[in-house]
């Protein structure tokens, strides 16, 4: 199995926009449209394994020292192979080679972030997110998400 994680490109958007897309559905991660995809794709790594694309994460800056792990994804025939934590480890080393902000995330899914070495903090501490996105959430009363930052 040759897998390959790189920087998104202009031909990924659509299957970045259905695999996020299917997740959001269920209600795992936000809903993202083409366009958002579209203009930060500079943001996007993509795994492709075996030449067939596989999943896909992405960042959001809240400036130079506070980055939030965004829509991270992985198609269901490629699940339980270690591509999320690829894709994690790679999205935490190219956020790193541009400097030392905290990285963080609000996931569904804490236990799968905890084995790649973030740890649970307060929501609170992260009130950038808050107003960005929480703020407008149906959920927001009642959010199951919890919030981890990345510890090196």
């Amino acid at each position: 199995m040759n897998t390959v994680v790189r920087t998104a490109a202009e031909g990924d958007v659509e299957f970045i926009y259905s695999l996020i897309s299917h997740y959001a559905s269920e209600g795992v991660i936000l809903e993202r449209t083409r366009e958002d995809i579209r203009s930060n794709l500079e943001n996007f790594l993509v795994a492709e394994v075996d030449g067939r694309l596989a999943g896909s994460v992405t960042h959001y800056g809240y400036g130079e020292m506070l980055k939030e792990v965004r829509s991270l994804a992985v198609h269901s025939d490629f699940q339980g192979l270690g591509i999320g934590s690829r894709l994690l480890q790679e999205l935490i080393s190219t956020v790193r080679a541009k400097g030392r902000a905290r990285i963080f995330t609000l996931t569904y899914k804490p236990g799968f972030f905890e084995k790649n070495g973030f740890t649970p903090v307060p929501k609170d501490d992260f009130p950038e997110k808050i107003w960005k996105d929480c703020i407008n959430c149906r959920d927001r009363e009642k959010c199951g998400e919890t919030a981890l930052i990345y510890k090196d």
